[in-house]
């Protein structure tokens, strides 16, 4: 849905994709924002900025959310940029790749740090990538459903939604449930997310 330059939004909130170098963080974003898809995207360098926005009902009138997506270069050497990259922060992503455990265990690399930087109660959803690669992964390429929910529990988390950029699966539906999310942990006003 497309909105007038001078439209302001009901609400701006600041989103952020963490995780590893190559899990699909600027696949998730470009997939929202330009409704498309790149398998040979380049890794990010430092910080992208997206913004998309989500038409919503606020007491019986169309609005919209603006969503403002910062998307962090997940390579070691950008590390040291996270201060400033979350400082602000509405809502997380926590990202990884459904047959990379590996990019599931970095996660808690990333989670110490919103924890560090007084964070971790923030809204966040972990994101699992590529699902459209999952069936023809071998079986010891696939991340055990166990290994996941394990996870959500050793950092008191649940939600969790399984994505795929390519075919553009659950993408919408991610940042949807994350307006929600932050629109209810704020106690703001709305009547219903379109």
């Amino acid at each position: 849905m497309a909105f007038q330059q001078e439209e302001k939004p009901a609400y701006i909130f600041k989103l952020v994709l963490i995780g590893s170098g190559g899990v699909g963080k600027t696949c998730i974003a470009r997939r929202l924002c330009f409704d498309a898809f790149d398998a040979n995207t380049q890794l990010t360098i430092g910080i992208d900025f997206y913004t998309y926005n989500i038409p919503i009902i606020v007491e019986g009138e169309e609005t919209f959310v603006r969503h403002t997506i910062w998307d962090f270069g997940g390579q070691e050497q950008f590390r040291a940029l996270f201060n400033y990259y979350i400082d602000g922060a509405n809502g997380i992503f926590l990202v990884f790749e459904l047959i990379n455990i590996e990019t599931l265990t970095r996660l808690d690399w990333w989670y110490d740090q919103l924890i560090e930087h007084n964070l971790h109660e923030r809204p966040k959803i972990l994101i699992g990538t590529k699902l459209d690669l999952v069936q023809n992964a071998g079986k010891k390429h696939k991340i055990d459903e166990l290994i996941i929910d394990q996870f959500l529990t050793n950092h008191n988390e649940q939600d969790y939604v399984k994505t795929s950029s390519k075919e553009n699966v659950n993408i919408l539906h991610s940042f949807k449930e994350m307006t929600k999310k932050i629109l209810d942990s704020h106690e703001l006003d709305y009547d219903k997310i379109l």
